[in-house]
């Protein structure tokens, strides 16, 4: 090692902070329709043959363009969708979205669900990417066939690591392709994939806490669902899959789903207009319906807030609305000027209108001034969401839907023909019912929080359900053996990304293990990254290397928390605890990265004049609507005291904003380069 060179686990834990940081910053782009016009391929101008028509640009979203480009496009039906469903279709959509504005956590004081969301997916996309870019180191493969104590999390880590190296390595892929062929018991294959696939339930089942449960809007999640799950006609699907014809049944679905009758529809098909509205089909009355319920609510709370004793004004109220209706770039001023000031939104918003209005506000009048302009902006996001996906015109969510089936098309054909869908029907609405079921808090007992599921709950209600995946996946590689072959030689491509070329790197034995898998340091990333670091100042380099160092003993921390974690879900499930653990989270490095993300969002003062608040100041509150019947300070109390456990336990994440601000730009330039390199060339 030349002197100055990072070690490996400094070069893991650069990496790991340049993919989490640059990921959600790519996540977060989308909020604007600039960022799809520069993502590049495939969302380019293509020629007769598919081909991009100018060379290609180094992409805004590296990161994003470099899993879509490696992992999705060549997939089965995917590599068959026409020329323009990228470039127009779906670019078409989500640049729909970029000009909805929808609005953002600072303006509505809380963390909402699609920060949440979005959230969870930057770190769920970052562990995928840190693969791509870093390779599973290789190893001697092991013994799948060795004993495994599935009652320590240790074991149930090795299982999955040692499963990993197979599939990578291996003919792991094949050997589970003939399993399922076989039979539909997929633990029966090896001691090792039992326990992986009982630790891959553990992860899951933690994900789900953490989305239904932990989180102040997982109640609002699982309404929506509930809703959804209700409106789905299963009756009448499952007697459409009853055709023995696949494409009457394939007709018959596309109708029942996707037909528009109306005035508009007729009016455009006979030539009489060209872009009136169509209408909404089934799908998107679904869809529709499920948001304005959700509007509803918000509008109630607005209107609650209309008929309080202490309200504001109506003038107050009325200057609300009207910043609501202004332009975007007024708005975007008005946020950016409350951040710098330090200001509530609200008074930023009065005090460019008219200094007076801020004056005249009480305390308790500026709190309800938050809270109706955080209804008022549900109400709108859900709106706009609705124009975007029910009733844009022309209609590209109806016409993405159809290009998708299509695509599928042939696939559909073979399943209905040779598997009964029917019976995995019932059993996909069986699930969400035991879903729906398990989720939903207790009654007895004073407090319904105090009864809710735990991590453990979770996995149970995996392990209930399992087979019924299996036995579809039986069904289909058993039945239909040239899609099984199409999949499996798409999977057994597509897993060799995964495989670092330089097998020999001096490096890898030294590289740590977290959440089960030794990730390498940083593959084929690796020169360029010290090549980055080493072209910084001295003074530059001191700063970093220190929360280099600092960020690699936090994921040591964070990697022996989760180990800690797991043994006691293992043991709650094993019912040998005497501990309340149902508001503990399960294991797994990204929920702590997923709540990092959250804490460090920026909040809206809460009074006129005073510092500004982030994520972790609000973990407990969620929206106005309370569809679960508690409020948002009994809901505050029992989220903060649970997050203040995990504090306490010191997973606090260090501050590397130094590191971002030094190599951040550098690292997106590297990643762009090396995401452009696979791809067609013009």
């Amino acid at each position: 090692m030349v002197p100055g060179d990072l070690t490996a686990p400094q070069l893991r834990a650069l990496l790991d902070i340049l993919i989490h940081h640059e990921t959600y910053a790519e996540v977060q782009s989308f909020q604007s329709p600039e960022a799809i016009e520069t993502y590049g391929w495939p969302f380019v101008d293509r020629n007769e043959e598919g081909r991009p028509v100018g060379p290609h640009n180094l992409s805004s979203s590296p990161l994003l363009q470099l899993l879509l480009t490696r992992l999705v496009l060549s997939a089965p039906a995917v590599r068959d969708l026409s020329a323009e469903f990228w470039p127009v279709k779906f670019k078409g959509i989500m640049k729909r979205f970029g000009e909805a504005d929808l609005s953002d956590s600072y303006e509505k004081g809380t963390l909402g669900t699609r920060k949440r969301l979005a959230a969870a997916a930057s770190v769920i996309h970052e562990v995928v990417t840190r693969g791509l870019l870093s390779g599973i180191s290789y190893d001697a493969l092991p013994d799948l066939h060795s004993p495994y104590d599935r009652e320590r999390a240790e074991d149930l880590m090795k299982a999955w690591r040692d499963c990993v190296y197979y599939l990578v390595y291996g003919n792991l892929i094949d050997e589970i392709f003939d399993q399922l062929t076989r039979t539909d018991d997929l633990e029966a294959h090896s001691p090792a994939l039992q326990g992986a696939v009982e630790y891959a339930e553990i992860y899951i089942a933690t994900f789900l806490h953490q989305t239904f449960i932990l989180s102040a809007e997982g109640p609002y999640l699982l309404k929506l669902i509930e809703n959804i799950h209700r409106l789905v006609p299963y009756t009448v699907i499952g007697n459409t899959l009853r055709l023995g014809n696949a494409a009457s049944m394939i007709s018959a679905m596309s109708r029942l789903f996707l037909s528009k009758v109306s005035v508009g529809a007729i009016s455009n098909w006979i030539g009489l207009t060209s872009n009136a509205s169509d209408g909404m089909n089934l799908m998107q009355r679904i869809f529709s319906l499920v948001l304005e319920w959700d509007a509803n609510d918000f509008r109630k709370a607005a209107e609650k807030i209309r008929t309080n004793k202490e309200r504001m004004s109506n003038e107050h109220m009325a200057t609300i609305d009207r910043h609501l209706a202004a332009e975007r770039y007024q708005r975007d001023s008005t946020r950016k000027k409350s951040i710098q000031e330090e200001r509530s939104i609200i008074a930023t918003i009065f005090e460019a209108e008219n200094q007076q209005l801020l004056e005249s506000l009480t305390d308790r009048q500026h709190t309800l001034c938050l809270e109706y302009h955080a209804a008022q902006l549900a109400v709108r996001d859900r709106e706009h969401i609705i124009d975007v996906l029910c009733r844009s015109n022309p209609d590209l969510t109806t016409a993405i839907v159809l290009e998708g089936l299509e695509a599928l098309d042939p696939m559909i054909r073979v399943v209905h023909r040779n598997v009964d869908l029917r019976k995995h029907l019932s059993a996909m609405e069986s699930f969400l019912s035991d879903f729906i079921k398990t989720t939903k808090p207790k009654t007895q007992g004073s407090s319904p929080r105090s009864n809710s599921a735990g991590v453990e709950d979770f996995v149970r209600l995996l392990r209930r359900n399992r087979h019924l995946l299996w036995a579809y996946i039986h069904d289909f590689c058993s039945g239909c053996p040239d899609l099984r072959d199409t999949w499996r030689g798409w999977m057994k491509d597509v897993i060799k990304v995964f495989q670092r070329r330089n097998q020999d790197d001096a490096y890898e034995k030294a590289a740590p293990i977290h959440s089960g898998i030794r990730t390498g340091v940083a593959g084929d990333i690796e020169p360029r990254l010290q090549d980055a670091f080493n072209k910084l100042t001295d003074s530059q380099r001191k700063d970093v290397l220190e929360r280099i160092d600092a960020h690699s003993e936090h994921l040591t921390t964070l990697a022996e928390l989760s180990r800690a974690r797991m043994q006691q879900v293992i043991i709650e499930l094993q019912g040998r605890s005497q501990a309340d653990t149902r508001d503990i989270p399960g294991p797994g490095i990204y929920a702590s990265r997923w709540q990092s993300l959250l804490d460090e969002t920026l909040i809206t003062p809460p009074v006129p004049k005073g510092p500004l608040r982030s994520g972790k100041d609000v973990r407990g509150l969620k929206a106005m609507r309370k569809p679960d019947g508690q409020s948002n300070l009994d809901t505050s109390i029992n989220n903060t005291a649970r997050w203040a456990q995990l504090e306490s336990a010191g997973t606090a994440a260090p501050d590397v904003s130094a590191v971002v601000k030094a190599l951040g730009p550098q690292f997106k330039i590297i990643v762009a380069n090396i995401s452009r390199d696979g791809l067609y060339k013009v």
